[in-house]
C-alpha cells in the first residue's frame, strides 16, 4: 500500500516572502515600515499573504478585511476596503471605485502614522456587515445632485 502524501500548505510567513520577493529594497522599505507601524498601533489585526492579488491584509476579528498593502514597481498603496465611507476632509484618499480608497507611498518618508490610525480607527466603526456598508454606499450614490439652471440673459 503507497502512503499518500498530505499536501502541505505554505504558511503565511512564505506566502509573504514570495510576494515580497521581486520588489526592490526602496519598494521593500515602504512596505516593511507600514507593516511595523500597523502592527504596532493594531496588534489585534492578523496580517494575512494574499498571493492572488500579490498583495499583505490586515484582518480584524470583527470587522474582517479591513486594510491591504500593495506593493508595485515604483510605489506601494495601502488601501482601506471600505475607504468610499471614510471621512477624509483634506481629500488626501486616492482611487474612484465604487469601495476602495488608497494612499500611495514613493518613499517610507511620507508615512503618517497618524493619518493611518485615523483611517484605521473609522474603519473599525463601521458597521460590521458587508451588505449594511454595501446599502451605505448605495444611498450615498442614490442621492443625486441638483441640476442647476442657466438663467436666460
Amino acid at each position: 500500500m503507497v502512503s499518500k502524501k498530505l499536501k502541505q500548505t505554505k504558511d503565511n510567513s512564505e506566502i509573504i516572502s514570495e510576494i515580497l520577493k521581486p520588489h526592490t529594497k526602496g519598494v521593500l522599505e515602504i512596505v516593511n515600515s507600514l507593516r511595523s507601524k500597523i502592527k504596532k498601533e493594531f496588534s489585534e489585526f492578523e496580517e494575512r499573504g494574499y498571493p492572488v492579488w500579490k498583495a499583505i491584509g490586515f484582518r480584524d476579528k470583527n470587522s474582517g478585511y479591513v486594510c491591504g498593502i500593495f506593493p508595485f514597481a515604483e510605489n506601494v498603496r495601502l488601501i482601506f476596503e471600505w475607504g468610499v465611507l471614510l471621512k477624509d476632509p483634506d481629500r488626501i484618499l486616492l482611487g474612484d471605485t465604487k469601495q476602495i480608497r488608497y494612499l500611495e507611498y514613493s518613499s517610507s518618508k511620507e508615512i503618517d502614522i497618524n493619518v493611518i490610525r485615523n483611517f484605521l480607527e473609522q474603519s473599525l466603526g463601521l458597521p460590521k456587515g458587508k451588505k449594511e456598508k454595501e446599502m451605505i454606499i448605495d444611498s450615498m450614490n442614490s442621492i443625486k445632485k441638483p441640476v442647476l439652471k442657466k438663467r436666460k440673459s
